[in-house]
């Protein structure tokens, strides 16, 4: 398999695990959002963590070292953003902050173009707007209220996305795992402030700690890790597969059936993430025999 096809499926990966934060938060009894944020950013620390140490336990002193400003800034740029996903979800409805979020690929696209010099075919173009489309179809529903305070937060979710996939592309470190460690610190200094109680339940603590390992965690090492192999523009068009995704696992969990503008929405975004991917991995491929012959 070609790289650019590792890092499709890796994209689609890290969707598959981003996705399933609402049927987390739904069995959450008594913590409130800023502890969840805590105790998810610690051990998505603790995850990373290991898998640094796995990959390359003896150059990690030499890769602290070696952090560049594109690192920095991943850290800041996406810490804030796993900070501004709750600020934005306490001011506006969960409909809004997903079609805020579904301008995703346009900033990817654009700071592709304007910073890689990465070439956005036109069928990309058409495939963005069709799945942003099929996203405004999905949350028509619930996109009249919400403040403007958290529509605006809310837009800086797409943005440090955008933002964070284009440095992970530019950057010359083999991964941006460490990176990625700071960013969770980042999110976890950030919150301290807002926590008046550090105790858990134990219910509530398996659900933070499955939220930092399998969901941000896991989903952002797939991300940080795929990005690098596909352009910009089709990693945020491959990131709308999350919201197609959780209303499929609020069903398979606790038997709520989606509405009909979900299912017509979510179909109109995987045909046009589907059909993108599908004519970019037949040319990819069809170089790389070209290349080899």
């Amino acid at each position: 398999m070609s790289n650019y096809g590792r890092g499709i499926l890796m994209i689609l990966g890290s969707a598959f695990c981003l996705s399933t934060s609402g049927v987390g938060l739904r069995v959450i009894e008594e913590a409130d959002g800023w502890q969840i944020l805590f105790y998810r950013s610690l051990s998505m620390m603790a995850l990373i963590l290991i898998v640094l140490l796995l990959r390359r336990p003896h150059n990690l002193k030499t890769r602290i070292r070696a952090l560049a400003w594109d690192d920095l800034a991943l850290a800041l740029v996406l810490g804030t953003g796993f900070v501004a996903y709750v600020f934005a979800l306490l001011q506006t409805t969960v409909a809004n902050a997903l079609f805020v979020f579904s301008s995703a690929p346009f900033f990817a696209a654009v700071l592709g173009w304007i910073v890689l010099r990465e070439r956005v075919a036109a069928r990309t173009w058409i495939a963005i707007a069709a799945a942003m489309s099929g996203l405004a179809i999905m949350v028509s529903a619930g996109m009249m209220s919400g403040r403007m305070s958290g529509n605006l937060i809310a837009l800086w979710l797409p943005i440090s996305y955008a933002v964070s996939v284009v440095l992970v592309r530019r950057s010359q470190q083999p991964d941006m795992l460490l990176a990625l460690f700071l960013a969770a610190g980042v999110a976890t200094l950030i919150t301290i402030p807002f926590i008046d109680d550090f105790s858990l339940g134990w219910a509530d603590l398996g659900v933070s700690l499955y939220l930092g390992v399998f969901q941000v965690g896991a989903g952002f090492i797939l991300l940080i890790l795929g990005a690098r192999y596909v352009p910009a523009a089709q990693v945020g068009l491959l990131a709308l597969v999350e919201p197609v995704l959780g209303p499929v696992w609020a069903w398979l969990t606790v038997l709520e059936m989606p509405a009909q503008a979900t299912l017509v929405g979510g179909a109109v975004i995987l045909a046009a993430v589907g059909i993108d991917a599908a004519i970019s991995a037949a040319r990819s491929s069809r170089k790389s025999s070209q290349s080899s012959a």
